[in-house]
């Protein structure tokens, strides 16, 4: 279970700065980095800090922070005074919910609670229930985070109690703010700045504390924590491997190269070097652009090679593959991500986002040609059809 330790919590400040660290005893949330939970007094207070990383890029300013109060319904608030000061508080559990991205769907979704659900980014849930009201009208669509801030008129009409919010741009924080000042307390996230994958996990267990299902959030980050395991396991005793992950970007024939973090901490854990890698970095974005010249002096040894992902243009250069031995050796893989049937959105980024040993699984078996069983969720052989002929499948 998650443990509480008794210890003073060093925590960050909020969207005002807290000089002062939250006193408490401190709730063990594995593998969470970017926030921190301590009790105290009956409640909960959560600190929340990590820097927006740009897209492909670096951090673009100082660090974002926010401190929550987390008030059982009928417990008698704290003062907002002290290290509290300027803290948001939230009621719980929260039976209204906000949502601008499709992991926090997906979290809510392994808790049970989907249908708190008022609002979300837009029409693109993988959740066929969560679609359809999104397209009804039945709740809102509010913009999804990676684009723009919440849109305020469709987020007071769904009423929320509290806004679950992709942080993914320095300027949404004073229009988080206009949220806040409208009464809608803010959670914000930062699932991405996360340096390795099972911190994306542990954000379920906020996700627990707010809507009361603790016990629900402690039992499915333990249930992926165990398949991870097994899977480190079962690659550890393969032949250590070597994989490029590197995407094509068509524009100015470049390369979105996997190289530290999260994605690279996958790829060593199935037992394989990584290709390209660098220094884990949470100032970092996961992958660099880099150049198809960089990847012929350096990356041609690689003996497996992850091209592309869903959205990813087609390479079909033989000239340039040739000189692969991934290719020559037919170790070339992409990343479908199980695209839904009937809607332009992708489990990967849905609840693989917190299912890392569903990703792992496939890239184990793409890495140890010894352990395919011809199945697989998010990945497949590359096949170089036409782009014209994947239109179909993107």
């Amino acid at each position: 279970m998650f443990a509480l330790l008794v210890a003073m919590a060093a925590c960050g400040g909020g969207l005002a700065d807290h000089p002062e660290p939250a006193a408490g005893e401190a709730l063990e949330v594995p593998h969470a980095k970017t926030f921190r939970v301590v009790a105290r007094d009956g409640v909960h207070i959560v600190d929340i800090e990590a820097s927006v990383v740009t897209w492909g890029g670096s951090a673009g300013g100082p660090p974002q922070r926010a401190r929550l109060v987390l008030v059982p319904k009928g417990f008698e608030p704290p003062p907002l005074t002290g290290d509290l000061a300027g803290a948001s508080v939230i009621e719980t559990p929260v039976q209204r919910i906000a949502v601008n991205d499709q992991p926090h769907e997906a979290m809510l979704r392994a808790l049970g609670v989907e249908d708190r659900i008022v609002a979300v980014g837009g029409h693109n849930s993988y959740d066929d229930g969560l679609r359809g009201k999104a397209r009804s009208g039945e709740i809102q669509q509010i913009g999804y985070g990676w684009h723009m801030p919440p849109t305020l008129d469709a987020l007071v009409a769904a009423r929320p109690e509290v806004l679950v919010a992709r942080m993914a741009d320095l300027t949404h924080t004073q229009h988080m703010e206009r949220v806040e000042s409208l009464g809608i307390p803010v959670v914000p996230t930062f699932i991405d700045a996360e340096p390795h994958y099972m911190g994306r996990v542990a954000w379920v267990v906020l996700m627990g504390l707010l809507t009361g299902k603790e016990s629900e959030a402690e039992a499915f980050v333990e249930e992926v924590a165990r398949g991870v395991d097994r899977l480190k396991a079962i690659a550890g005793e393969q032949p250590r491997r070597s994989v490029l992950w590197a995407w094509y970007r068509s524009a100015g024939n470049r390369w979105a190269v996997t190289q530290r973090n999260a994605d690279a901490a996958l790829i060593r854990d199935a037992n394989a070097e990584l290709v390209l890698g660098a220094e884990d970095d949470p100032e970092l974005d996961v992958f660099s652009d880099l150049s198809t010249e960089r990847l012929l002096r350096d990356a041609t040894d690689a003996d497996c090679w992850m091209i592309r992902d869903p959205l990813s243009s087609v390479f079909d250069d033989r000239t340039v593959l040739s000189r692969f031995k991934a290719y020559q050796e037919d170790c070339v893989f992409w990343e479908p991500g199980k695209r839904h049937p009937t809607a332009d959105s992708w489990e990967l980024w849905e609840m693989g986002a917190i299912r890392p040993d569903w990703h792992l699984a496939d890239i184990v078996k793409m890495v140890h040609p010894e352990l395919r069983d011809g199945r697989w969720r998010y990945l497949a052989p590359e096949t170089w059809e036409a782009d014209h002929a994947r239109a179909g499948t993107h």
